[in-house]
């Protein structure tokens, strides 16, 4: 009987062993930080809506909504940005963070509305009612049409793999900078085709955020106010550079040698 006890120990010391270094490996429980909002935009955590607010933390399983006219932008610790449209909700639905090699793996539910996305050092998942996008190291627009029951992609930079939310409908596109896809319920993705430079512009322009920002002229350490990453402190300038005036339709869908740039100057409000 002392036998077998020692032995039960034992397996239960190597459990918890093992246990503790997977927690080592993922100790953030602050995925992010709300960046800017505009308007009105509410944070929902464990039953309670409230209003956000620039610099506010983002949990594992918070969601974040815009009303009518409303926009956010969202800054990851893996460096992803994550620009909220109007009458959007995003929920934070999976988010691992590795300190020791500094990247993720994240999963963002898009339950309505638009989402542009910039991936940082991540494998990151969209979820929406129809569509699964996974991407790295790029840049895509992704919404939801029809109350819905279609959701489609347009790619600014890189590629992006599309699917069907339900694994066991087959098919998976792949979409490439300049296209644009479509998931309709029930059913695989279409083929990509050219996305259309009115409507890349118009994507764009729906999730631009300009809004209140951290009202101190000093940000925390680390590349944006209140993430604990190491690095010295930075004027508020350094956000702009998350806020860029320009808004360029990438070449590809244009013709060979046209490289058009639009120049839109936004004043707060």
């Amino acid at each position: 009987m002392k036998r077998s006890l020692v032995k039960i120990s034992s397996l239960a010391f190597c459990l918890a062993f093992v246990l503790l270094l997977g927690t080592d490996s993922y100790p953030e429980t602050e995925a992010g930080r709300v960046l800017m909002v505009k308007r009105k935009v509410y944070l929902l955590r464990d039953g309670e809506r409230m209003d956000a607010r620039a610099r506010m933390p983002l949990l594992l399983k918070d969601a974040v909504e815009t009303d009518v006219k409303s926009r956010t932008k969202l800054f990851f610790t893996d460096d992803s940005v994550l620009n909220l449209g109007e009458l959007s909700r995003v929920v934070v639905e999976e988010y691992l963070y590795s300190p020791e090699k500094r990247r993720s793996r994240s999963i963002y539910r898009l339950i309505k509305g638009s989402l542009r996305v910039v991936v940082g050092r991540t494998e990151l998942q969209i979820h929406t009612p129809t569509a699964v996008a996974a991407a790295r190291g790029t840049r895509f627009i992704l919404w939801t049409e029809r109350d819905s029951a279609l959701s489609c992609v347009t790619v600014l930079e890189g590629e992006v793999s599309l699917r069907n939310v339900r694994e066991e409908i087959g098919g998976v596109v792949s979409v490439k900078e300049g296209f644009k896809s479509c998931v309709p319920a029930g059913r695989p993705p279409v083929k990509a085709s050219p996305a259309g430079p009115e409507e890349m512009r118009r994507l764009t322009l729906d999730t631009v955020t300009i809004g209140s920002i951290p009202e101190d002229r000093t940000v925390l350490p680390g590349r944006m106010p209140g993430l604990s990453a190491p690095g010295p402190a930075v004027e508020t300038s350094e956000l702009m550079r998350y806020q860029p005036p320009v808004v360029q339709v990438p070449a590809a869908a244009f013709g060979a040698g046209q490289t058009p740039v639009e120049l839109i100057i936004v004043f707060p409000d």
